[in-house]
């Protein structure tokens, strides 16, 4: 028989597929597609991502948006290796991506080893703000467990932004004088508490110990034309043993309108009528800097809770104007919102969210983001490390998306690690390193392996704008929340 005898069945069968295919992407469409469900599935591959070349390097133990250092128009992102081997065995390295209108590049522009074997220079990184007035944004770069005049006490670097990006070396750093405090556990920039035009910014000192063992502590150093002072403007402890004050610090906006920018600082084993229970507090800032005393604080209620661990705050999640916060309550897997008003921000939430699995060190890391999904609303993002799904423990993030009534009681985005172990969400941050208006999700993954070496990975993830209406067919069908 002649080939061309087929040719009717076979034009029968690429009409019966392309018949099967449009059936199965309008039934999709008509059952799946909402907004919620597009931005997952667009959401869920990361854009980028860098990965270690070193085994145990721990890349991803911390990730934050950079500001625009070079003055591009395009958002930075600076990532921390504590464990990596640069010029120094394990001394830790930073690395930094700058932005362009096609995102990140595969390689690094920049980078800053450490010195010190054991240092952890990296273990937390940050924005400053232009803490000098020049036009180009700053970062901080800590390593907490640097050892000068006293052992571990902590060192604290700043690098200010130029039309050549960030330089070689630092021009700024502090150390914390006080033996085993671990300066730079937590750094981040502090707005403009003074409203001297200029960044200021915060550190905490964990272990710092003043009157009590471990009670921690917390620094504000002020922005000037010529840099960060050399010394503290304003310093606060932990007032009782153990309370580890300065384990997470961050701006908080201006809570009260008064035109000075306040400061939110967590004490996660500060005891209260039960032991670790937590803490977290905003000191406000006036003409003269930062108050002494707190001008807002909430306390934990349940043993262990750990309130306070992770805390961010400067957005606003409802769109009413007022500042809101953030704050992690991981020993109960809780993060709970307080939302700003005209009236002041409460002390008692008015969201929280709980993880579905007990253990996950949900709200270890928290972060309120600009606007990821581009609907004019800045967004919650929440780390959970030790999550397990398919992989044991390989960690789950989870995006709540603002809006004129807060966030959902559901999360309407997750992703993980897809590893076992991976710590995917220890760390969290955010950035428009593309200039869309839209930020993207950062997230640290320092135990991501290649293979079975543990490299550390950092990841970003770009959204669909809140509008968009575009889809996506997968087959087999398949919907994650």
């Amino acid at each position: 028989m002649p080939k061309c005898a087929h040719f009717p069945r076979v034009v029968l069968f690429l009409y019966a597929t392309i018949a099967w295919l449009i059936v199965i992407q309008i039934a999709h469409a008509l059952i799946f597609h909402s907004p919620a469900a597009v931005e997952t599935a667009a959401f869920n591959f990361p854009r980028w991502y860098y990965e270690s070349d070193q085994a145990s390097a721990s890349l991803g133990f911390s990730v934050s948006g950079a500001g625009d250092v070079n003055g591009d128009g395009f958002e930075d992102v600076v990532v921390g290796a504590p464990k990596y081997s640069g010029t120094t065995h394990k001394a830790g390295t930073v690395f930094a991506f700058y932005g362009s209108p096609g995102g990140l590049q595969s390689l690094p522009q920049w980078r800053f080893d450490g010195d010190q074997t054991g240092a952890d220079l990296g273990a937390a990184v940050a924005a400053a703000g232009d803490v000098n007035g020049d036009g180009f944004d700053d970062v901080l770069i800590a390593a907490p467990r640097y050892n000068h005049d006293q052992s571990r006490e902590g060192r604290v670097y700043a690098f200010y932004g130029s039309a050549n990006g960030l330089p070689s070396t630092p021009d700024w750093q502090i150390e914390s004088d006080l033996v085993e405090a671990y300066l730079g556990w937590a750094v981040a920039a502090a707005g403009d508490v003074n409203d001297d035009g200029f960044g200021d910014v915060i550190v905490g000192a964990k272990w710092a110990q003043h009157s009590f063992d471990n009670e921690g502590m917390a620094q504000l150093y002020l922005g000037s034309k010529t840099g960060l002072a050399s010394s503290p403007a304003w310093m606060v402890f932990g007032g009782q043993a153990g309370a580890s004050l300065g384990t997470a610090v961050s701006p908080a906006g201006d809570i009260n309108k008064d035109g000075y920018d306040d400061v939110l600082v967590g004490a996660p084993l500060h005891n209260s009528a039960e032991e670790d229970a937590g803490q977290a507090l905003i000191f406000c800032g006036s003409a003269t800097g930062l108050d002494p005393e707190p001008c807002w604080s909430v306390t934990g209620t349940q043993p262990n809770g750990r309130l306070g661990e992770a805390v961010s705050g400067a957005r606003d999640v409802n769109g009413d104007g007022y500042d809101d916060l953030v704050i992690g309550e991981p020993g109960q897997d809780a993060v709970h919102l307080f939302a700003g008003t005209n009236a002041g921000l409460p002390t008692v939430p008015s969201w929280t969210a709980v993880s579905d699995q007990s253990g996950a060190q949900f709200g270890t890391a928290v972060h309120m983001s600009s606007d990821v999904n581009d609907d004019g609303y800045s967004d919650l993002l929440i780390g959970a490390y030790v999550y397990s799904a398919d992989q044991s423990q390989e960690g789950r993030i989870f995006a709540y998306y603002g809006s004129i009534t807060g966030p959902a009681t559901q999360p309407d985005w997750i992703a993980e690690g897809n590893k076992a172990e991976a710590e995917f969400g220890f760390a969290l941050g955010s950035s428009d390193v593309d200039g869309d208006g839209q930020a993207e999700l950062l997230v640290g993954s320092p135990n991501y392996r290649k293979e079975t070496e543990l490299r550390g990975r950092a990841f970003l993830f770009e959204g669909l704008p809140a509008n968009s209406t575009e889809n996506t067919l997968f087959l087999p069908l398949i919907v994650s929340n």
